[in-house]
């Protein structure tokens, strides 16, 4: 009987211990760890980071899945690139991470850059004044939704050879080229996004299929939305106001194509491999 009471008690132990150790923790930057870095590097799958106000100067990589989030939102808690060349936040080859409520500037890259990253979520967050706002690359069901992506060099939004992801609701303006570019990109939803005063496209789709755009509101950009070799795309009730132009003069669709596979280019060679 002394066995067997013994042996229940260890079991017990084993499960109190697993269930225990199953649960996430919240870890707080800066008062369990000075920087957001050493919160990820530190933090167990599936726990969450909170970010107090402040100004945070670092890049961060996220090969886990885990919550950041920003204690008081995205004009309180601002992320800086340490080196500009790189991505504020990168997440590689991981899921089931989110990113909310945070500013984010400062890369020539991008605020926030995916690969073969999939089921992440990105919201409520304000990109400036980066290369991109945020790129997706070889990531798949991806959530971008209530993302203000303004005044950066490049894209507010770009997708490379990403498909089944949803953006909605995000804002888009000021971007020095295109607000949401999709190359190569499918079967995605782009809802009821505000795609303003970029220099060049608002909405561009790039070899890209099967893709559902609807209730965008695609004002005031120098083209409105341009749909280049992509079929069975499908548009409804997107509105197109005060663009320069409808439709693309030939020489500078070429243009466009030109600069577009030069910077896709040294995206892919720069960036695709770092981890």
């Amino acid at each position: 009987m002394g066995k067997f009471l013994a042996a229940v008690f260890i079991g017990l132990v084993v499960v109190i211990t697993k269930t225990a150790s199953s649960q996430a923790a919240t870890i707080y930057v800066p008062l369990n760890y000075k920087t957001i870095n050493e919160a990820v590097k530190n933090a167990l799958p599936k726990d969450i980071i909170i970010v107090s106000a402040g100004n945070y100067t670092e890049n961060i990589i996220i090969t886990k899945p885990l919550t950041i989030k920003s204690s008081k939102g995205a004009d309180t808690s601002i992320v800086h690139a340490l080196a500009h060349s790189e991505p504020v936040f990168k997440i590689s080859n991981a899921s089931d991470v989110s990113i909310t409520g945070l500013g984010i500037t400062g890369s020539l890259v991008s605020g926030v850059y995916l690969y073969a990253a999939n089921n992440v979520k990105i919201t409520g967050n304000k990109l400036t004044e980066n290369g991109s706002g945020i790129i997706l690359y070889s990531s798949n069901g991806n959530t971008l939704s209530n993302n203000e992506a303004v005044a950066n060099k490049q894209y507010g939004i770009y997708l490379e050879s990403s498909n089944g992801n949803t953006l909605e609701k995000n804002t888009l303006t000021l971007n020095k080229d295109k607000g949401i570019f999709l190359s190569s990109s499918s079967s995605n939803n782009l809802i009821n996004n505000d795609v303003t005063l970029n220099a060049w496209d608002g909405i561009i789709l790039w070899s890209s299929h099967n893709n559902i755009l609807d209730g965008n509101k695609v004002y005031r950009n120098r083209y409105g939305i341009t749909i280049s070799e992509s079929n069975n795309n499908t548009l409804t009730n997107n509105s197109q106001w005060s663009n320069i132009y409808v439709i693309l003069p030939a020489v500078l669709v070429y243009i466009g194509i030109i600069v577009y596979l030069i910077q896709k280019t040294l995206i892919r060679f720069i960036y695709r491999d770092k981890e």
